[in-house]
């Protein structure tokens, strides 16, 4: 007798489709206690009709035409020149540092943001929100502070 897990094992297949065999009625364990409760543990009989049946289904491969091939070729090498480049926009917006300059011109700034204009860390700057010195927006999980409220906040 095996274990739901030990079934799979000798099977080849996942625990979820020693499951459905059980739910099916393909299958028929026996129940055992266990330290948590019941266990159901199965017959290698049962299991071998399981294995040979699985072992019967043969996958038919589609046969692919010049065409076919080649397209997929094509849209393979296209999806790679995408991939490399999002990558490189990534890096570069990434890389691309974000001048004072160019932050007091946003509408609302990210703690991030904020402690690059006034130097303060953000868990600082989120201390600081929380004790109602620092006046901000709570706009998707995350607060947004308007750069004239950080000005109020260095005077």
């Amino acid at each position: 007798m095996l274990t739901k897990k030990q079934a799979a094992q000798y099977v080849g297949c996942s625990v979820r489709s020693i499951e459905a065999y059980t739910v099916k009625g393909k299958l028929n364990p026996a129940r055992s206690k266990g330290i948590r409760g019941d266990i159901n543990l199965y017959a290698e009989k049962e299991l071998d009709k399981i294995k040979s049946e699985r072992e019967q289904v043969t996958y038919i491969e589609r046969p692919q035409t010049d065409t076919q091939e080649s397209n997929a070729i094509e849209l393979a090498a296209k999806s790679a020149d995408i991939r490399g480049l999002l990558v490189d926009a990534i890096r570069e917006a990434i890389n691309t540092a974000t001048t004072p300059e160019q932050l007091r011109y946003k509408t609302f700034l990210t703690l991030q943001e904020a402690h690059v204009l006034t130097g303060l860390k953000p868990r600082t700057l989120s201390r600081l929100i929380k004790e109602k010195k620092l006046k901000a927006q709570k706009i998707a999980n995350a607060y947004r502070i308007a750069p004239p409220d950080l000005d109020k906040l260095q005077n």
